[in-house]
């Protein structure tokens, strides 16, 4: 796949996130946002918005300085790491919107853990950075015709994994539409 193809899809996976965003809260209570399905250790919409917040505030952390980034050729095959494919494959959702695979969170992202570590969650605030993690993300397909973003490493979640910058991009768009979908099904339950 081209850089610029890479990139036109990462537009597509982007505008599902925010079109998923919008349908989903749009209309939203307080209290919709507080509801969790009736199994142990499940979360509520809120952690779930809360675990995107944190994977993406993660990655986005680890992300190059744009300024930093080599110049590219949008002709060019845009090199994908095993590793960044895999992880992308295990986050898909089958063709009827249900997970391939239930995945354990790593603990660093874990929102149940976090806030026993102190970190507050604010359903207003939570939302908005989710916003803002998805304007940054944006931010970074704007350049994957034109910068190498492939060139750059950012650490995972997992201290011993890295990954390109380009594999973050699909790998944190994935992620979020897998846990869209999750907090749509809490919200019908």
């Amino acid at each position: 796949m081209t850089a610029k193809e890479s990139q036109q899809e990462l537009v597509k996976l982007w505008q599902e996130c925010r079109k998923e965003l919008e349908d989903l809260f749009y209309y939203c209570e307080e209290e919709d946002l507080k509801k969790r399905l009736p199994k142990k250790g499940s979360w509520s919409i809120t952690e779930v918005l809360f675990h995107i917040n944190l994977v993406n505030g993660h990655y986005l952390k680890g992300m190059p300085k744009p300024e930093s980034l080599a110049s590219a050729d949008e002709g060019r095959s845009l090199k994908r790491s095993f590793i960044g494919k895999q992880l992308e494959k295990s986050m898909r959702l089958k063709s009827d919107g249900s997970m391939k695979m239930k995945l354990k969170s790593p603990s660093v992202s874990d929102p149940i853990k976090a806030q026993k570590r102190g970190h507050a969650a604010v359903e207003k605030v939570i939302f908005r950075e989710v916003l803002t993690d998805l304007d940054q993300i944006k931010s970074y397909i704007d350049l994957v015709a034109d910068k190498k973003l492939e060139a750059a490493k950012v650490p995972s979640l997992l201290p011993i994994l890295k990954l390109n910058a380009a594999d973050v991009l699909f790998v944190t768009l994935v992620h979020e539409l897998r846990h869209l979908a999750q907090a749509r099904r809490i919200l019908e339950a």
